[in-house]
């Protein structure tokens, strides 16, 4: 079973349990239980309290999420942070949230971890992958970040289209690795091979978007932005 670390921080159980093939692994811990573990126990789980989907106004979610996350890194003693973000609804709020894009649980865990003070560098990877983001919308974040800047640059992850074929192949199709490792294998097809379209990311109008349907939500995503990520300055010491 899970160990109860603080009130908001777990270890997961020591043995690694693999993923089974198609596993969509949500409303679980399944994901991190497939992960091998570190030297200093990880993975460890660290619990956003508030939804935001309750009578608690914006101002009350964030301040026990963070008050939560702070906590918890206290306890880990951790000295520096690299935030991942697989489609970046951190940036844009996505859909995440009952009234207030700002109750959103990744919108709170930024919030939480510029609170820490602690130096933190955020990487959104695949911008738009998880569907959650208008196009105008994140253009206008990544704006935002750009202008007031904290953007550090652009990476590409082509590098990563072996190791993510290798971890994500026992996930579902519309996960977002593997939305990723698509808009990678596509653009190191030959032209007329891309064109063709691969199954999920495809059948948009234009052949420049990939088409996005996960959870109830469909978006045209440039397929340029599923294959980059962005590296941002979210906190200094």
């Amino acid at each position: 079973s899970h160990e109860q670390l603080a009130p908001h921080l777990w270890r997961c159980p020591p043995n690694v349990v693999p993923l089974a093939a198609g596993d969509g692994c949500y409303g679980s811990t399944r994901l991190e239980q497939s992960l091998p573990r570190g030297a200093e126990g990880s993975p460890f789980l660290l619990v956003v309290p508030e939804d935001g989907k309750g009578p608690s106004s914006v101002e009350e979610v964030t301040r026990a999420n963070t008050g939560a996350i702070t906590s918890s890194l206290a306890r880990l003693r951790v000295d520096a942070i690299l935030a991942v973000d697989l489609g970046g609804d951190s940036l844009t709020g996505g859909v995440d949230f009952a009234s207030d894009p700002e109750c959103g649980r990744d919108r709170q865990v930024l919030h939480a971890l510029r609170a820490s003070r602690i130096p933190c560098t955020h990487l959104v990877l695949g911008p738009g992958c998880d569907g959650e983001s208008a196009v105008g919308a994140m253009r206008a974040a990544v704006r935002h970040v750009d202008e007031s800047g904290a953007l550090l640059g652009v990476v590409p992850l082509a590098p990563l289209l072996e190791p993510l074929c290798r971890h994500s192949a026992p996930l579902a199709p519309n996960r977002t690795p593997n939305i990723i490792k698509s808009a990678l294998e596509r653009a190191a097809a030959p032209p007329e091979a891309a064109d063709e379209g691969d199954g999920e990311g495809s059948g948009a109008a234009r052949p420049d978007l990939c088409t996005i349907n996960r959870h109830g939500n469909t978006a045209h995503v440039p397929w340029s932005w599923l294959t980059v990520a962005l590296a941002i300055k979210l906190s200094d010491a």
